[in-house]
């Protein structure tokens, strides 16, 4: 088999000579190609025409034929020019239009009047065929139908007018199964897939036929296709197949009006609805698609999905491919597929036990991803099939609170080990009384950094750490078991400063996932549900700490009791943005990571003494995720002394200072004019220093210091 899509929608703009169209021609797929093998319970590779007739491949076709003279040809492959290719089927095509009578429509073969037990004329390929069959084994007879084939099928008489249902059977004798690519080239439409659909596909093995497609219609606008997946699982070495085993697939119509009623009342699905595939016709009508995968292997003729290929990690792929009419979700909704064991009609089921996955509830959804439209694709991910599909919306889903111990505003934390607890809550839906929430199994989380590509859902499974509820799972569900699981505290570890995005995800034990599906501007994406972690531990810094007036335009470099003094300052941080620096407060949103010069007046000047008192101002700085810093600046407050008087006689100023202990002041007196030093005296023995201002003139704040520490009271004196 091809590893590629072996079905092709192409639309035939043209004409083809060998029906003489007149008309615009489809090429509508039928059926794949099936490789050469012996034909189940055949393991002698000699004919076996006694068998009864079974069909391994079966498609119900609706069609439109609007146009006449109708034409309608059976080929190998689609063209848009003049020659139709031969096609080959082992043993012949049965054609039922409406619910008429099989017709063999093969012709231009070997004839089998010698067959037992048959009631068609003609098989489907030429007579050097049979003889060389036992040696084509495995080979896709696409690029032999030269050799082996026969000549394309003219239908068109068996059609008629309208709208009508054409059944294709590929039909088996018993010896060798092998077929073609079939199409059908015609002036009718398509208009979508009635009736079950059986569709062998081709053996597998660990070099061949790992992804095989089942393509149901290949109708633009009603496409849909059925894809079984093994590629990742054999790439990852942990895939088992059992030597010789063939899958084979069957879509049947599942009615929306009736899927919650009948399919899943009493489940976790019981509110959900079932997905439209707009090309799966029942009773007229749009319906949903099931899909069954069965395999048979070694010298079984009985297919069971117990028998398909079996890995050790859940990396085997199924996908859902279609066209539908768009829907919605509400809040914490999601899209999933279901998968249940064969034979399925609704409810809580119960898998084969031959499959290894009988003590998991049924059915289980398997979802891994979805998007579209342009097609719809839904890929899911198990570790072995069993064996019914369902693509189903509106699968209410687990609602996981994430709490990261010592978090601020901003969601800013100033360690790079956080520790966090996650916590998950089923479901709660009122409506209808059939649902039945599934047990949370396990959390899953992990967590990258923002500016990152985010993990997305995928298979195979997430390498992410996991917790599993150590209440297991019950094989069916009551309301008592819907309870909260949470983690224990985890520690996380980050390798750097910044922001990062925890991903993190509940997982039920019906397999329903907590996965978030966003719809932007029409088209869906599936990802986990991510919280922001941003990580800062580095601390503010505060620069530029000044006091105003400066300390150098001060008499003593001191300030006085009482004085107004301002801070000026200004805060910076790396990251996370300052929230206080000194007296100011910030927001966090947006971070502030300067905060430019800030004024402040609360510097205190209450507490002094005559020779000064030294005290400190402290500007503290804390940003967004906690981390603090601060700078300090000291200076001194001075008391004016009592005992230092000034007066003023003309031009002559004296300084007094009282005595000291009983005894005249002796020493320095230096008197100030304002703040800048005028003169130096001694004082007299009566304890009086004298100065004389002659030659200045103007008003003047005078203040004196004796001793170098002690400073009068100003006294404000003119002198002309």
């Amino acid at each position: 088999m091809k590893q590629t899509s072996i079905w092709y929608f192409v639309a035939i703009l043209g004409m083809a000579s060998a029906c003489r169209c007149a008309q615009a021609q489809n090429s509508i797929a039928v059926f794949g190609p099936v490789d050469v093998r012996l034909a189940p319970g055949n393991t002698s590779g000699q004919p076996n025409k006694n068998n009864p007739p079974a069909a391994f491949n079966t498609s119900t076709l609706s069609l439109n034929c609007a146009v006449t003279p109708i034409r309608a040809v059976l080929t190998s492959s689609p063209t848009s020019g003049a020659t139709l290719a031969n096609l080959l089927v082992d043993n012949y095509i049965n054609l039922t239009v409406a619910n008429g009578t099989p017709v063999d429509i093969c012709s231009g073969g070997t004839s089998t009047s010698s067959d037992s037990g048959t009631d068609h004329s003609q098989e489907c390929y030429a007579s050097g065929f049979s003889s060389a069959v036992g040696n084509l084994a495995g080979q896709d007879l696409d690029s032999l139908v030269g050799i082996y084939g026969v000549a394309p099928l003219d239908i068109s008489s068996y059609l008629t007018q309208g709208t009508q249902q054409a059944t294709f059977d590929l039909v088996d004798l018993g010896d060798y199964v092998a077929s073609s690519s079939l199409f059908l080239n015609t002036n009718c439409i398509q208009v979508g897939v009635s009736g079950q659909v059986n569709l062998t596909g081709n053996t597998i093995s660990p070099t061949a036929n790992l992804t095989q497609n089942y393509p149901i219609d290949s109708t633009s606008n009603q496409k849909f296709q059925f894809v079984y997946d093994l590629s990742q699982a054999q790439k990852a070495g942990s895939l088992s197949i059992t030597s010789g085993t063939i899958p084979y697939v069957t879509d049947d119509a599942v009615s929306p009006a009736t899927f919650q009623t009948e399919l899943v009342p009493n489940t976790s699905f019981a509110t959900s609805s079932c997905l439209i595939h707009t090309g799966e016709l029942l009773n007229g009508q749009p319906a949903c698609t099931i899909y069954t995968l069965e395999c048979t292997s070694g010298t079984s003729t009985t297919p069971s999905g117990a028998q398909c290929p079996v890995s050790t990690l859940p990396n085997e792929i199924f996908q859902d491919i279609f066209d539908g009419p768009g829907f919605t979700l509400q809040n914490h909704q999601g899209v999933g597929f279901l998968m249940a064991s064969e034979g399925w009609t609704g409810g809580p089921c119960t898998f084969d036990s031959a499959s290894g996955l009988q003590n998991l509830p049924c059915p289980q959804n398997l979802i891994t991803s979805f998007s579209g439209p342009g097609v719809f694709t839904l890929l899911s991910a198990t570790s072995h099939p069993n064996s019914t599909f369902l693509a189903v919306t509106g699968i209410p889903e687990d609602l996981t609170t994430v709490t990261v111990q010592g978090m601020h505003p901003g969601n800013w934390v100033n360690t790079r080990s956080p520790s966090v607890t996650l916590s998950s809550q089923p479901p709660s839906v009122p409506s209808p009384s059939s649902f039945i929430a599934s047990p949370i199994q396990s959390i899953t989380y992990g967590i990258a950094a923002a500016s990152s590509v985010q993990p997305t859902p995928s298979a195979p499974a997430s390498t992410d750490t996991t917790f599993s509820n150590s209440v297991p799972c019950p094989q069916q569900a009551t309301a008592s078991d819907a309870i909260v699981f949470a983690t224990p505290p985890e520690t996380l570890t980050v390798p750097a400063d910044g922001n990062y995005l925890l991903h993190s995800f509940a997982e039920d034990c019906a397999g329903t996932k907590e996965y978030q599906f966003t719809n932007t501007s029409g088209s869906w994406s599936t990802s986990y549900y991510t919280y922001p972690i941003n990580v800062d531990t580095v601390a503010p810094t505060v620069t530029s700490l000044t006091l105003n007036p400066p300390a150098s335009t001060l008499i003593l470099g001191d300030y006085i009791q009482g004085q107004t003094v301002t801070a000026s300052y200004s805060c910076t941080d790396d990251r996370s943005g300052v929230v206080t620096c000194g007296t100011s407060t910030f927001s966090p949103t947006p971070p502030t990571r300067n905060t430019g010069a800030i004024s402040s007046r609360n510097v205190s000047t209450s507490s002094a003494s005559y020779t000064g008192t030294t005290q400190t101002y402290t500007v503290q700085a804390v940003d967004a995720a906690g981390n603090q810093s601060s700078k300090s600046v000291s200076y001194t407050v001075i008391a004016y002394d009592p005992g230092i008087q000034i007066t003023q006689q003309g031009t002559k100023v004296e300084v007094s200072v009282s005595p000291i202990s009983g005894h005249p002041a002796t020493g320095l007196v230096e008197l100030y004019l304002g703040i800048t030093p005028y003169q130096s005296a001694k004082l007299t023995g009566n304890g009086v220093a004298h100065f004389s201002l002659s030659g200045v003139q103007g008003t003047y704040a005078l203040s004196a210091v004796y001793a170098g520490s002690f400073l009068s009271a100003p006294v404000t004196l003119g002198f002309n």
